[in-house]
C-alpha cells in the first residue's frame, strides 16, 4: 500500500502555487494554522507571496516583515475602497528650527505681501527602520518663499515630530517664490536634510538643514538668471543624482549633483522649441516648457505647448541631453484622428488637436514587470485629459481618462502603483480618482465575504472626485496650533491642486498642494478600533480639538460608479464616533466609510 502523501509533503514550488490563488490575509493566516510546517512556510515564503499577487504594484519588498506589509496593504484597500480618510491642514507648529541661525520660533507666520496665496511645492519620502512599525517620514513643501521641513518618527504606535524652515534673508515674496522643490534621500543627514529648491528669480541651489546647530551649506547651479520653470531629479544609488531643470521658456539643462561644489554648471543644456502649428503669432507666443520628469536615468520626458505633439523624450548618453528627442507624442491616434469621417488621410489633411502637457509621471514598477523601466508613463493635459503612453508601442496614446462632469485643467498627478491615478485640478479645489483598469484588480476586501476573486472584467469601475475645502461652509477650522479661521477663507475658497504626493504607493498619506496651504490626507477609518500601529495612533479627539475644529475636515465628493453622479458629503469625527456608524442614528451609505451621507454641495 502506498504511502499517504499530505499536503505539508509537498514541494515549496506547489505549495507556493497554491498561496498564489488565496484571496485574502484571512486565508493566509489559516492555511497556516493547518500544522506546524505549513505555519513555518507561511511565515517565511507565503505572505511576501501573497503581497506580490494581490498588491503586484503595490507591494513593498525592502524589508522582512512581509506578514505586517500584508496588513498595511489590505487595510489601506478596504480605506480606498470605501473613501475612508481624514483631512487635516499641515502647517509647522511644536518644536520648529528656523535656518539661517537655528532660530526657535514658537508660532510660524505665513508669508505675506502677495496678492494671492502661496502655491505649494511638495517631495515626501519615508525610510523603514528594522522592524514594520519603526519608520521616518520627511515631508517639505513651500511657502512663497519659504521652505517647510517636517520630519516625522513612528516607533511603535508613538510619534514624534521635528520641523524645519528656511528661507532667504534676502528674500522677497513674490519675486523669490520657490518654484520646484526636491528631497534628497539621504541616509546619513544625522537628524538633517538635504533639498533642492529653483525659484521664479532665477535661483537654483542645493542646501542642506542641519540637525544641530549650524550654517547652511549651499551649493548653487548657474542658470543665466533665466527664471526656473519646472525640474527633475534622478537619485540612483550607484552614481551621483542628476538634476534636470526647464529654464525661461525654451531651455531645458542638466546638471550632475556635487555638494562639495559651490557652483555647478550644466553639463549640457539643450533649446526646445514646439512645432510651429500655425501663423498665429499669440499662440506662438504662448508656446513654453510646462514640465520635466525623468522616466529613468536613461530618458527624460519633456511637456511643452500648446502644440499637437506636446511631449517629447530625450536620451540621456555619456555626454549629456541628446540634441533631438527620441520620440515625440501626439494627443491622439491617427486611427482615431480619421475614425469619425468618411475620408482617407490622403483625401484631406485632417486638423490635429493641441494643447499643453502640464505633469508627466511614470507609472511605478510592478512584481508583472510592466511599467518598471519608465516606458509607460501618464500625462495631464490643459484639455483635462489624463492619457496613458508606451515608449514601446508606436501608438501615442495607449488610454485616455477623461472626466463628463467637469473639464477643468490636469494641474497634477500621482499614480498609485498602476491601479488608480489621483489628479488636481485648476479649478474647485478638486481632486480626481480614476481607475486605470491595468489588469485584474488582485484584491478586494469584498472576497472576505464572499469567497470569490473580483476580476477586472466583472469589477464595477469607480471614479470619483473630492473637494479639497470643507463642504460646511459656516464652519471656521484652525490651522494646526493656530487660531480659528487663521488662513485659507477656510469653506469658502476655491483653489487649483497645484501638486500632489505620497512616499510610497503602499502608504495612507496622500498630501495635496493648494493656494496658501497642504492637506493631509489619511487613509483609515475614524471608527477602526484596530487601525494600523505602524501608522496611525488610536483616536483620542480632546474637547478642545473638537471646539478648535482639528479633529479634521468634513469634505465633499461626487461618485460615478456605473455612469451615475452621486453627491456625499462627510459628517465630523465626533459625530460619527458618537453614533458609532448605528444607523439607527443616522443612515449610511451602503460600500462606503461611515462618515458618508448624501449631500446637496460642498
Amino acid at each position: 500500500m502506498a504511502p499517504t502523501t499530505t499536503l505539508t509533503d509537498l514541494p515549496p514550488e506547489l505549495l507556493l502555487d497554491i498561496t498564489s490563488y488565496l484571496p485574502t490575509a484571512r486565508s493566509v493566516s489559516q492555511f497556516g494554522k493547518a500544522s506546524k510546517n505549513l505555519h513555518a512556510f507561511v511565515e517565511k515564503d507565503a505572505w511576501q507571496t501573497f503581497n506580490r499577487t494581490r498588491f503586484p504594484s503595490l507591494q513593498y519588498d525592502g524589508h522582512a516583515s512581509h506578514k505586517d506589509a500584508a496588513r498595511t496593504l489590505t487595510t489601506l484597500s478596504i480605506a480606498w475602497e470605501r473613501r475612508a480618510f481624514t483631512a487635516r491642514y499641515v502647517e509647522p507648529n511644536g518644536e520648529i528650527h528656523a535656518y539661517p541661525g537655528d532660530k526657535r520660533v514658537e508660532r510660524w507666520k505665513r508669508p505675506k505681501g502677495q496678492t494671492i496665496g502661496f502655491t505649494p511645492q511638495l517631495d515626501v519620502y519615508e525610510d523603514v527602520g528594522t522592524r514594520w512599525r519603526h519608520r521616518d517620514e520627511t515631508l517639505a513643501f513651500s511657502a512663497g518663499a519659504e521652505v517647510c521641513v517636517r520630519k516625522k518618527s513612528r516607533r511603535n504606535g508613538k510619534e514624534s515630530v521635528k520641523w524645519m524652515t528656511y528661507r532667504p534673508l534676502s528674500a522677497y515674496e513674490g519675486r523669490d517664490d520657490v518654484t520646484t522643490l526636491h528631497l534628497l534621500h539621504s541616509h546619513s543627514d544625522e537628524g538633517g536634510q538635504r533639498l533642492v529648491t529653483g525659484t521664479a528669480n532665477g535661483d537654483l541651489r542645493l542646501f542642506s538643514l542641519p540637525g544641530t546647530a549650524g550654517d547652511v551649506p549651499m551649493t548653487f547651479f548657474t542658470t543665466q538668471g533665466l527664471p526656473v520653470r519646472s525640474s527633475t531629479l534622478s537619485q540612483q544609488s550607484s552614481s551621483a543624482p542628476l538634476l534636470a531643470a526647464s529654464l525661461g521658456d525654451t531651455r531645458l539643462s542638466l546638471y550632475t549633483m556635487d555638494s562639495s561644489q559651490s557652483k555647478i554648471a550644466p553639463s549640457s543644456s539643450i533649446e526646445i522649441h514646439p512645432p510651429a502649428m500655425s501663423n498665429d503669432e499669440k499662440r506662438k507666443r504662448l508656446q513654453r516648457i510646462w514640465s520635466t520628469q525623468f522616466l529613468s536615468p536613461q530618458k527624460l520626458a519633456v511637456g511643452i505647448g500648446p502644440s499637437d505633439q506636446p511631449i517629447h523624450v530625450y536620451d540621456l548618453t555619456s555626454s549629456g541631453l541628446s540634441r533631438d528627442a527620441s520620440r515625440k507624442f501626439g494627443l491622439q491616434n491617427n486611427d482615431l484622428e480619421l475614425s469619425h469621417l468618411d475620408i482617407s488621410p490622403s483625401a484631406a489633411e485632417v486638423k490635429k488637436p493641441s494643447t499643453s502637457i502640464y505633469p508627466i509621471r511614470p507609472l511605478p514598477p510592478s512584481s508583472t514587470g510592466s511599467g518598471s523601466d519608465g516606458s509607460v508613463f501618464l500625462s495631464g493635459a490643459y484639455d483635462s485629459t489624463i492619457r496613458l503612453h508606451d515608449l514601446r508601442s508606436d501608438r501615442d496614446v495607449e488610454q485616455s481618462y477623461t472626466d463628463p462632469t467637469d473639464d477643468s485643467a490636469i494641474y497634477s498627478l500621482l499614480p498609485r502603483g498602476q491601479e488608480q491615478v489621483v489628479a488636481g485640478t485648476s479649478r474647485h479645489s478638486l481632486l480626481k480618482v480614476f481607475d486605470l483598469r491595468l489588469g485584474a484588480k488582485c484584491y478586494t476586501y469584498l472576497d472576505a465575504a464572499t469567497g470569490t476573486t473580483v476580476e477586472s472584467e466583472t469589477a464595477v469601475k469607480r471614479d470619483w472626485n473630492l473637494f479639497l475645502k470643507p463642504h460646511n461652509t459656516s464652519n471656521t477650522f484652525s490651522a494646526a496650533g493656530g487660531r480659528r479661521g487663521s488662513y485659507y477663507s477656510r469653506g469658502s475658497h476655491e483653489s487649483s491642486v497645484y501638486s500632489l504626493a505620497s512616499s510610497s504607493p503602499s502608504s495612507p498619506f496622500l498630501y495635496a498642494g493648494v493656494e496658501n496651504a497642504v492637506l493631509e490626507l489619511g487613509f483609515t477609518s475614524a471608527l477602526d478600533r484596530h487601525q494600523d500601529p505602524a501608522f496611525f495612533q488610536p483616536w483620542h479627539v480632546s474637547r478642545k480639538e473638537r471646539r478648535d475644529g482639528n479633529e479634521g475636515l468634513d469634505l465633499a465628493m461626487y461618485d460615478q460608479t456605473a455612469g451615475t453622479v452621486k453627491l456625499f458629503t462627510q459628517r465630523s469625527v465626533s459625530e460619527t464616533r458618537r453614533s458609532n456608524g448605528n444607523a439607527l442614528d443616522f443612515p449610511t451609505v451602503e460600500g462606503l466609510d461611515e462618515r458618508w451621507r448624501v449631500g446637496s454641495g460642498p
